[in-house]
């Protein structure tokens, strides 16, 4: 039994390609093990691959233990519940804080929180929430309800033709429909926030849905097949992500078995045109702003993310309903039925009792992002990406830094008082 998460490593030699992580507390079955070295001196066998440090691992007498992750409860949505902190809110480091008031400084002007909620203690007549940023007072919580919004399987369920379209209305209410391809055209009926109907035909800014019924093109997203990228030694499957529609489409060689709405980034550069390939999985994931970017975000735990290039992930977002249109900072958002269906899809898959997974280029699935005006979207350069993170972590380390020795000169000078004070009694 791992009595400490551990990595799986391609050979038993820690200079190897690192596969993932195996959690806390898996019991894997008895396998091979072989002699090491000093950094580790007997390797075992992983399951279904790879090689861990027996140093991480105690027998046991149990049967061997893998359970798939993150652990969702029947009946719910996600691994647990979700909460935000309001805008404003203090953070303590401790209890004896919470008493003296000395809040954490905020890393911004403007930031925002969401976390999970550990144990609860009193302090001072008032119930406040531990979390992964600190002491928060329960009263500054508020639970997030993720949207049920799902997907078709374009296989089981075939959509009402090619194009199709979901309908969009505003704050999810309903969409009038026009006899003709005029805003002063005789009502024609309405349709739900998200119902799926055939795009027929296109004309002065309206799209025919049915005989008598046009829907403006604006209430619209527009999901249309598209040609299979050509990519080098690349897995059969993958997926297409049309910035302007904010549609996904996931295909299997050429034909499409899923589709749904997406949320990308509010600036398209922020989600950038390009060929990508999925290069890891985590079961859940801490995501936090850079210390470069203008305001400062801090997501505790992120289920179900799949990563297709540094910084950007498909992942499921339990904080808002409103996929379909860009919302994100750079991130796939999709509902949480949808991330954990491209999670569970996507290859390879993750190893029962395993929660982190990588994924190398060679073969591995195509991710492709375009737009009307990038169609033929360029393939991204990992090795270019490799070479700029190594600064771009540099700089981060640096601005920390800086920021961290300010909010301690900060906190130094508000806990001692000026030298030319007067102290009490003196004249």
């Amino acid at each position: 039994m791992l009595r400490n998460a551990a990595h799986a490593y391609a050979e038993a030699d820690m200079k190897s390609e690192v596969l993932g992580k195996i959690i806390e507390g898996t019991r894997l079955p008895v396998g091979e093990s072989v002699v090491g070295d000093k950094r580790c001196k007997v390797w075992l066998a992983a399951v279904p691959r790879g090689w861990v440090c027996a140093r991480y691992a105690k027998p046991s007498t149990l049967p061997p233990d893998l359970v798939a992750q993150p652990v969702v409860a029947d009946g719910r949505l996600l691994p647990q519940d979700y909460y935000g902190i309001k805008e404003g809110a203090a953070r303590y480091a401790t209890e004896d804080d919470v008493r003296a008031g000395l809040a954490r400084p905020e890393p911004k002007v403007k930031s925002t929180y969401m976390v999970t909620k550990a144990e609860s203690v009193e302090i001072d007549g008032e119930t406040y929430v531990n979390t992964s940023v600190g002491l928060v007072a329960a009263s500054d919580l508020y639970r997030h309800r993720p949207s049920t919004f799902a997907g078709i399987d374009l296989v089981q369920t075939p959509p009402p033709g090619w194009p199709f379209a979901w309908v969009v209305a505003a704050r999810g209410g309903k969409v009038t429909a026009r006899a003709t391809a005029d805003k002063d055209g005789a009502e024609a009926g309405t349709f739900a926030h998200r119902e799926l109907v055939p795009v027929l035909e296109e004309a002065n800014g309206f799209v025919r849905v049915a005989d008598g019924q046009w829907i403006e093109r604006k209430s619209l997203r527009v999901a249309r097949k598209q040609p299979r990228p050509e990519v080098e030694a690349a897995h059969a499957k993958w997926i297409d992500l049309d910035r302007d529609e904010q549609v996904m489409i996931a295909y299997d060689g050429d034909t499409p078995v899923f589709a749904t709405l997406f949320s990308s980034g509010r600036r398209k550069k922020d989600t950038p045109a390009g060929l990508y390939r999925i290069r890891s999985k985590s079961a859940a994931t801490k995501m936090a702003a850079e210390e470069r970017e203008a305001s400062h975000y801090e997501v505790s735990e992120v289920p179900w993310a799949t990563r297709f290039r540094s910084g950007l992930y498909f992942h499921a977002a339990y904080w808002h309903d409103q996929f379909g249109t860009a919302k994100s900072h750079g991130c796939v958002n999709l509902a949480p039925l949808d991330a954990r269906w491209v999670y569970d899809w996507t290859e390879p898959t993750m190893p029962d009792g395993w929660n982190e997974l990588e994924v190398a280029v060679p073969g591995s699935m195509v991710v492709r992002v375009h737009d009307a005006e990038h169609p033929d979207p360029p393939v991204f350069d990992y090795d270019r990406e490799a070479v700029e993170r190594v600064k771009i972590r540099k700089r981060e380390a640096d601005l920390k830094r800086k920021r961290e020795e300010a909010e301690a000169a900060a906190a130094a000078a508000t806990a001692t008082p000026p030298a030319s004070a007067t102290p009490p009694g003196q004249p």
